[in-house]
């Protein structure tokens, strides 16, 4: 259960974070990188990042060898941005959430076309056994 200070918190720096990765940053391998949500723990100092991204899982490992490369500066820069006493460390983590869902949607879709093509099969063949 998290405390109504951690909630402001993690959202704080989801913000903080989505700034500088998107404006402040200049590695290339960042480009579609965005932060999905940020958890802090009870004493405020380790914050978890989700991150995902458009380039898909290939650029995963590129990804977060940037993002570790550039964790002092962005928690150096959190330390200016914010009035924290203790400013976290950043754990970054790949969120699957969304490849996920864009799978379980795949899925579905495919479900509904097998749906749709075993319907018409089953109006053809009820056509051909009508007597004409």
């Amino acid at each position: 259960m998290s405390s109504r200070r951690q909630l402001r918190v993690a959202e704080m720096i989801q913000q903080e974070l989505a700034t500088m990765i998107t404006f402040d940053l200049r590695d290339p391998r960042l480009a579609f990188v965005s932060v999905t949500r940020v958890q802090v723990s009870p004493d405020l100092r380790h914050a978890n990042v989700y991150i995902s991204s458009l380039s898909g899982e290939e650029a995963e490992t590129e990804i977060m060898a940037a993002l570790r490369k550039a964790s002092g500066f962005l928690r150096r820069q959190l330390g200016s941005r914010t009035t924290l006493r203790y400013v976290p460390e950043l754990a970054f983590h790949f969120d699957d959430g969304l490849i996920q869902s864009q799978r379980m949607s795949d899925l579905l879709d495919e479900i509904a076309s097998e749906e749709t093509s075993a319907e018409s099969i089953g109006e053809e063949a009820a056509q051909d056994a009508e007597p004409s």
